[in-house]
């Protein structure tokens, strides 16, 4: 069963609707292998991953043994026992800059399978774990999406992005100093213990970073059973500073160009630095590669430093942006009273939501420490910023990474006043776009 402080109440609620489907919602036993074994299978199934292979399917019930796994099965079906329905969930946390984190339930793993589409599955799954978190006390929930046009609808809002990036690195120069330290080459698995240490402390200082499970780091690093099969592909580099401390590190793969020897495209897995000069010199180090003349990185922030640092800024070309972190605000005061402000000011968000748990006029009051305080308030704006809003843009607004005017504009936020908008904006702003570097 899933670990104590992941053990919520299975929802009541989603358990009668289904159950007027003639379907059974239940969590599962993560102690009984073969009930665990067929969850993980459906799991894959539904997101048209390969079957899991008996090596991997006893790594992933022992990593995942403490996650809270709900299926949902129909008696009626050829294989009765299989689940036709999926979703994980945990607490996490969500990091919110400058060393703050929030608490919140992650929730992973959704699928319905196509033969039970339009029976009300995924609506139960999700508005069962949005109530059991609301009810735990829990400010937020988080996922990551296969689908951008399906989570809105349950008051998730976009709320960090990345961007896929080419660089072109024939005749490109880097102008950025090299930093003082050393980068390292060292074996992937070497690396793998030092690898979650290194990305907590960066991942303190950007808003948006959700901490990756063993299993996670363990794929990265083609130590698991998965990824073992491309850990001859896989190299690493590390960079110390100049007392010797690991500051960051580079995982990275090279394809040959079967037509020109010297026009490898290099690969950039991950990248993790926790501070500036790490930063500066990891990328040193991957442009600086002979017979390389492409280097791809992927899942990166959508400000990304690197055009400053290079003597081409065309060179580094942006392939792709899309949302990846969605937040659902359940409880407004303690989700926005985690985080810290640009602005002192005050703004009356007059919150919709349909599933009730954002639902409110709330006030939203900071000082020149940045510091918020947030009430429900009835009465009139006594002359502070209002703004009417869904709980979808409270999430994409969470973290200051969705441009305020944006919403205004798209009709996704309302102004109560003139330039209520432009205040909030001021409030909410950020010196570095919020980003998540994994998928959970």
């Amino acid at each position: 069963m899933p670990h104590a402080h992941n053990d919520l109440p299975l929802d009541e609620t989603s358990r009668v609707a289904l159950e007027a489907e003639e379907l059974r919602y239940a969590v599962v036993d993560t102690d009984d292998a073969d009930e665990h074994d067929r969850w993980l299978q459906a799991d894959h199934r539904g997101f048209h991953f390969d079957a899991l292979t008996v090596e991997q399917l006893a790594e992933y019930r022992t990593a995942l043994a403490g996650t809270r796994s709900i299926g949902v099965w129909d008696t009626a079906t050829a294989e009765p026992d299989h689940p036709i329905a999926t979703v994980g969930s945990w607490r996490s946390t969500v990091s919110l800059g400058d060393g703050r984190a929030l608490d919140g339930w992650a929730i992973s793993a959704v699928s319905v399978a196509a033969t039970h589409r339009r029976r009300g599955i995924a609506r139960a799954l999700l508005e069962g774990e949005l109530r059991a978190a609301h009810a735990a006390g829990l400010p937020l929930a988080m996922l990551t999406v296969s689908e951008a046009t399906i989570y809105g609808r349950w008051g998730f809002g976009p709320a960090a992005y990345t961007a896929d990036y080419r660089i072109d690195t024939r005749g490109l120069q880097m102008t950025a100093v090299m930093p003082s330290g050393r980068v390292h080459r060292v074996s992937a698995p070497e690396l793998r213990g030092l690898a979650p240490v290194l990305a907590t402390r960066a991942h303190e200082r950007i808003a948006g970073e959700v901490p990756g499970k063993e299993l996670l780091w363990d794929r990265m690093f083609a130590v698991s059973a998965r990824t073992a099969s491309h850990a001859p592909k896989l190299r690493a580099a590390r960079y110390d500073d100049e007392h010797g401390e690991p500051q960051g590190f580079v995982l990275y793969s090279v394809a040959e160009d079967e037509a020109d020897f010297a026009a490898h495209t290099l690969t950039v897995e991950y990248l993790c630095a926790a501070t500036d000069d790490a930063y500066v010199a990891l990328w040193h180090y991957v442009l600086d590669q002979d017979l390389v003349a492409t280097v791809l990185a992927h899942l990166r922030p959508v400000d990304e430093p690197l055009p400053w640092l290079v003597s081409n800024p065309r060179a580094v070309q942006t392939i792709a942006r899309r949302e990846h972190l969605w937040l659902r605000v359940l409880d407004v005061p303690a989700a926005l009273t985690a985080r810290r402000y640009a602005a002192a000011d005050a703004v009356l968000l007059r919150v919709t939501d349909p599933l009730g748990f954002a639902e409110g006029a709330w006030m939203l009051a900071t000082d020149s420490d940045g510091v918020a305080t947030v009430t429900a308030h009835d009465g009139g704006s006594g002359g502070a910023a209002v703004i009417d809003l869904g709980a979808e843009a409270l999430g994409a607004l969470m973290l200051g990474g969705t441009p305020v005017d944006a919403l205004r504009v798209a009709g996704r936020l309302v102004e109560g006043s003139p330039g209520s908008a432009a205040r909030l904006d001021a409030m909410l702003r950020v010196s570095r776009a919020p980003w998540l570097s994994t998928w959970f």
